[in-house]
């Protein structure tokens, strides 16, 4: 077993009254989206997603390597097994492993390009560059400088995917790009397998085209076991179109079958890639993507092959494979209570809707569980949420910003008819508050930054101005009254950015509200957040910048929320993400016991387990289960003389944790049975219902 690793990122300590330190927590809090729980599900989100599997450190299973649309490189180790796979973020710049041209989308894949007993790097992203592997075999090193590839006729090689394959059995690898036009072209290997010659035998190879604009991105896999490599192509709308390959190991004869293999979509931009994840001798099949309108949530998806290496059966396990991602545009979080348990749930604002996320854990050690998406009905173009009980009635209202063109855009007002335990959104105005000078979208944020016990107006919009309306009404039903667009002479460095997000919150806990504000830095094109302090007092703030780069560099938020998720006493911080995902930063100040452990993987049962809670249900209940392998599953629950009342769950679920809610209201007070069963097991558990 390798040593195991967690990735924490330290930002530096900020000694002003009270030091306050971040630790990047990936895998942090527990998420579960529709049965599956993904390894880090607080990394971002990725966009354009690219997977590449290969066993990096020669430990015996296989990590995994990331392309995406920003152009870096991203690193996952395995720590688990070749049996069952557990993937811990390391980093999303490894070394020198990121695209030739500047924010364009990488395409990596790994040999021994020059035989010496480690793997190499290719990446495609218009020119391919080659990485050597200064390290070795178990301890790999890019650092080394990229080289730009030749072929041997001097010209550079072209390919906006890449992958690498030995063709025709000659003990060397070929290198086959694909192009946006949707074209293949093939680079044979005439050199030698510790000296690579690349000739550009075909293009376009073999007439293949999946499409102009196909974007055709190639891999190689046998499939039927036949001892050949068969050919698969990901395209631009997400299908995956499959050649087999007639000939033989030494002479391939590609025979086109399917532009839709296995009946597989997954939005846009699919990046197929096989890969034996569970060591049970067939490829399973990873696809990496890109959301689209209809098809937002998910990273890379995850089909499992209960087939056998002859005769593949794919059946889809996870969308959100490695982490929560919700879409292709930024995120705005919110983590509030709304269903009144005392525990903080989480409301994402994404693209024209809320998708909504309760805490099935504790005020404390808090757990997430993919509830609903559409929280509450709500739709609006360009949608950015703000929850705050603007009328004192003990109830979560909300604001939301939204996209126009040309705009202005409004603020609406959505007022909680509902109650503490369940809200009821109803519009009170869909043009709530508006200014001439908004452009395009608006983001707004509350805060009582003056200490008058109501709360203030802040807003952001796209044209970069910072804008500041007082409450001059009272705690019970505000009065916001324009004051300034660039309050605190706060504005964003390129107008572009003003859609991106702030929050106001007590960083350096002297009772005054600080700022953190995200925006871009400098001239260049890096992004971060940046901290003022509030160097004056509650009832007349004064901003102080500290500092434009708080976060790591290669860390892309765009919407910071602070809370104390974890109920001790500290501001956490949540960052939605560009790619429609979350980065968690957990506030570690002044915590003895916040050393760098190793990270540990989610136990898995040696026997299926059952347990309900709340119990007594009144009238809902939420019913975990955990199973040791992926397995067809029965949960249902039965009345005391045995007549089934529910199904919950039925069909093919995942190794590891889930849970599913059972409301009651329907049947009668009693006590009720909760039926697990599997084709191993069968485990039962009482629950009374008191009404």
């Amino acid at each position: 077993m390798k040593p195991i690793i967690i990735l924490i990122l330290t930002f530096p300590a900020l000694l002003y009254a009270q030091d306050f330190q971040f630790r990047f927590e990936p895998e942090g809090i527990p998420v579960e989206i529709q049965g599956w729980r993904p390894f880090t599900p607080w990394a971002g989100g990725l966009s354009q997603s690219e997977p590449v599997f290969t066993d990096i450190d020669s430990d015996g299973d296989l990590d995994l390597f990331m392309g995406q649309y920003s152009g870096n490189v991203s690193y996952f180790i395995n720590i688990g097994s070749g049996q069952i796979a557990y993937f811990n973020l390391i980093t999303y710049q490894l070394d020198s492993l990121y695209s030739m041209t500047n924010w364009g989308r990488s395409s990596p894949d790994f040999c021994d390009i020059d035989h010496d007993g480690d793997l190499d790097a290719i990446i495609g992203s218009g020119y391919v560059a080659l990485i050597k592997n200064l390290g070795n075999s178990s301890n790999p090193n890019f650092q080394a400088s990229r080289d730009t590839l030749f072929d041997t006729n001097g010209n550079i090689v072209f390919g906006t995917y890449v992958t690498l394959v030995d063709i025709d059995s000659d003990n060397d690898m070929d290198l086959i790009c694909g192009e946006w036009m949707g074209h293949l072209q093939f680079y044979r290997n005439i050199g030698t397998p510790d000296s690579f010659s690349f000739y550009l035998e075909g293009n376009p190879w073999l007439g293949i085209n999946v499409g102009n604009n196909g974007y055709a991105d190639p891999t190689f896999v046998d499939i039927d076991a036949d001892g050949d490599y068969d050919l698969f192509i990901g395209e631009r709308y997400g299908k995956i179109w499959y050649y087999r390959n007639d000939g033989d190991s030494v002479n391939y004869n590609f025979t086109y079958v399917t532009d839709n293999y296995a009946g597989i979509d997954v939005g846009d931009l699919a990046s197929p890639e096989f890969a034996d994840i569970n060591g049970d001798g067939d490829y399973d099949l990873f696809v990496g993507r890109e959301a689209n309108a209809t098809d937002r949530i998910g990273d890379v998806f995850f089909y499992e092959n209960n087939g056998t290496p002859q005769v593949a059966q794919f059946n889809l396990v996870a969308r959100d494979y490695l982490s929560l991602d919700l879409g292709y545009v930024g995120l705005k979080p919110e983590l509030i209570d709304i269903n009144g348990d005392q525990d903080k749930d989480l409301i994402a604002g994404i693209s024209s809707q809320l998708d909504y996320f309760s805490n099935v854990g504790t005020a404390t050690d808090p757990e997430y569980s993919f509830t609903e998406e559409g929280f509450a009905g709500i739709t609006l173009p360009g949608l950015f949420p703000c929850f705050a009980d603007l009328d004192a009635d003990g109830d979560y209202d909300l604001l939301c910003g939204q996209a126009a063109i040309p705009g202005p855009p409004y603020l609406a007002l959505y007022l909680n008819e509902g109650t503490l335990y369940h809200p009821n959104f109803q519009i009170y105005s869909s043009q709530y508050l508006t200014n001439p000078d908004f452009e395009v979208i608006i983001n707004p944020g509350l805060a009582d930054i003056d200490a008058d016990g109501d709360l203030d107006l802040f807003v952001s919009s796209s044209n970069g101005n910072f804008y500041f309306y007082r409450n001059v009404g009272t705690p019970f039903w505000p009065n916001f009254v324009y004051v300034t667009n660039q309050w605190q002479g706060i504005h964003y460095a390129y107008p572009d950015d003003g859609w991106r997000g702030f929050t106001f919150g007590d960083l350096d806990e002297d009772s005054d509200l600080d700022l953190l504000i995200y925006r871009q830095v400098g001239d260049q094109m890096s992004y971060n957040l940046a901290f003022y302090r509030n160097v004056g007092i509650p009832q007349n703030p004064i901003m102080s910048l500290v500092t434009n780069n708080l976060l790591a560099d290669s860390v892309k938020t765009a919407c910071p929320y602070l809370t104390d998720i974890d109920s001790d006493g500290d501001l956490d911080l949540f960052c939605g993400s560009g790619d429609g995902g979350i980065f968690f930063f957990r506030n570690i100040t002044g915590d003895s016991t916040a050393v760098l452990q190793p990270t540990k993987m989610r136990p898995r049962p040696s026997r299926a387990t059952l347990s309900i809670g709340p119990n007594p249900s009144n009238p809902i209940s939420l019913i975990s289960f955990s199973l040791p392998s992926p397995q067809e599953v029965s949960l249902s629950v039965y009345n005391i003389l045995g007549s089934k009342v529910a199904t919950l769950v039925s069909g093919k679920q995942s190794a590891g944790d889930h849970t599913v809610s059972w409301n009651a209201t329907g049947n009668a007070s009693g006590v009720y049975l909760v039926r697990l069963e599997t084709p191993q097991e069968e485990v039962t558990a009482k629950v009374v219902v008191v009404k």
